[in-house]
């Protein structure tokens, strides 16, 4: 551990003190995620969960979009949906240190993280529950926002295409350039008018298998609502189907048809929009087809891998799915 992350940490962990009156008795560090510190804590009153939001991540401009995001997680919370319950105070949920430091705490939830592609047919059957709940609470009587972020043209997807193209080409890796030629293929012929049906709405939109934590026959919560925004709901459908479905090369249609039927309790979702939905996800992540690379996050290695599943089956997705 560097020095920094030492005085971090022992910044936090007085700050909890500090403002709650909470008595920390232990701690561990835990190495997951992007940049930001994270610790479980064991305290006088339960176990909870702190999060710094490094200052590279999350300028101090990117501040008030985690203040919505995170309100929306509380508004959750409080209508039952298993999230962490956060800690306030004086009506912010981005704590502060005396230097300056950004955190936010919560209770610590349980569950285990999975897996990808080894989520069972229960398990996503409330995985799907929840995620149509979840867009039910979030888009009732909301008003309409500007897109946080919005579908790139064909124009900007086959520039960014040309790059990765380069690359693979001056590297000589031949796996690259034949899941370049599928996106190549798709891009042309695409009209990104397929796209215009998409909802805009609230979403999670960072729902894969990390920020998931199962019971054996269940979800016990949904974490990380940083990344929470405005943009397309579509992208909880397919992220978590291709996140906790795709196995070995396959997938596993039992445990998609688990998630639909749970969907569908709170929302429909019509085999258009499933298949749309998984289309969506594809057209945004395709960036992620390049050359592999030594510093590459598992993470970013398995969204490449679903993104050449549903490269090698764009085709075919009504056919697979039909019948859901």
């Amino acid at each position: 551990m560097s020095e920094s992350t030492a005085t971090i940490r022992d910044d936090i962990l007085q700050s909890v003190t500090d403002i709650f009156g909470i008595e920390i008795d232990d701690y561990r560090q835990i190495d997951q995620g992007y940049l930001n510190l994270k610790w479980k804590i064991e305290t006088d009153i339960g176990s909870l969960f702190a999060k710094q939001y490094n200052k590279n991540r999350y300028p101090e401009h990117l501040v008030q979009g985690l203040e919505i995001s995170l309100s929306h997680q509380n508004d959750l919370y409080n209508q039952g949906i298993p999230v962490p319950q956060l800690f306030q105070y004086q009506g912010q949920y981005v704590l502060r240190t005396p230097s300056q430091e950004r955190y936010v705490l919560m209770r610590s939830c349980q569950g285990e993280i999975l897996q990808p592609g080894t989520a069972n047919a229960h398990q996503m059957y409330s995985l799907g529950k929840i995620t149509g709940h979840m867009h039910k609470l979030l888009n009732s009587h909301r008003a309409k926002q500007p897109l946080h972020w919005n579908i790139r043209s064909k124009e900007e997807m086959l520039k960014h295409w040309e790059r990765r193209w380069s690359d693979a080409v001056s590297m000589g890796c031949e796996k690259t350039l034949a899941a370049l030629e599928i996106q190549r293929d798709i891009i042309d012929e695409t009209d990104i008018g397929l796209f215009s049906g998409c909802e805009q709405g609230w979403c999670h939109w960072d729902l894969f298998v990390d920020n998931i934590l199962f019971t054996p026959n269940s979800v016990s919560a949904v974490l990380d609502f940083d990344r929470l925004n405005y943009v397309y709901p579509d992208f909880d459908i397919s992220r978590p189907i291709l996140s906790c479905a795709l196995e070995k090369g396959g997938i596993r249609l039992d445990v998609v048809r688990a998630f639909v039927h749970g969907y569908r309790e709170h929302r429909p979702l019509t085999l258009d929009q499933l298949v749309r939905s998984i289309q969506l996800t594809w057209w945004k992540e395709a960036g992620w087809v390049t050359v592999e690379k030594e510093r590459d996050s598992t993470p970013i290695k398995r969204f490449r891998e679903e993104n050449l599943w549903v490269g090698q089956h764009w085709h075919h997705l009504r056919d697979i799915l039909g019948g859901i």
